[in-house]
């Protein structure tokens, strides 16, 4: 009798599955760490100790409210707005360091982002919120 799932389902998603993802719908991307910053102020990027890696990129499709709302019988109503949330996904262990609170993740295409939120999802992942810093313009991150 064979076994739907494998003794070891936790390894078996992290070293067969998660490097499937990545070659699917991955793309290369260069993360640069941080150094903590002082009370109050931002952390500072180490652009020497940046590392190219795989991730996979999505923007999910989002709306939010924007502007005054209007009381339309017992609900209030406000003018919505379409935008997108910049969302990176990476394999366990692809990454020389923890990924934390403002790392810098640029893609090739110039955008650059700053990490929100890192999330691991119990089993192979690490789904990051990030925000959009802008397009670098010069050859920082190797992308001419």
């Amino acid at each position: 009798m064979t076994m739907l799932f494998p003794t070891d389902w936790r390894e078996a998603m992290q070293t067969e599955v998660s490097p499937a993802i990545d070659d699917a719908f991955g793309e290369c991307v260069w993360v640069t760490p941080v150094e903590p910053g002082k009370p109050n102020f931002p952390a500072v990027p180490c652009p020497d100790r940046k590392v190219r890696v795989r991730a996979v990129y999505v923007a999910k499709a989002t709306a939010v409210a924007f502007g005054e709302g209007r009381r339309m019988g017992n609900h209030d109503a406000y003018p919505l707005v379409s935008t997108r949330k910049p969302v990176f996904s990476f394999g366990y262990g692809v990454l020389p360091w923890p990924l934390t609170q403002g790392c810098r993740i640029a893609r090739d295409n110039g955008e650059v982002f700053e990490v929100t939120d890192p999330r691991p999802d119990s089993v192979s992942r690490v789904e990051v919120d990030v925000v959009q810093l802008g397009r670098q313009k010069d050859d920082y991150y190797g992308n001419g």
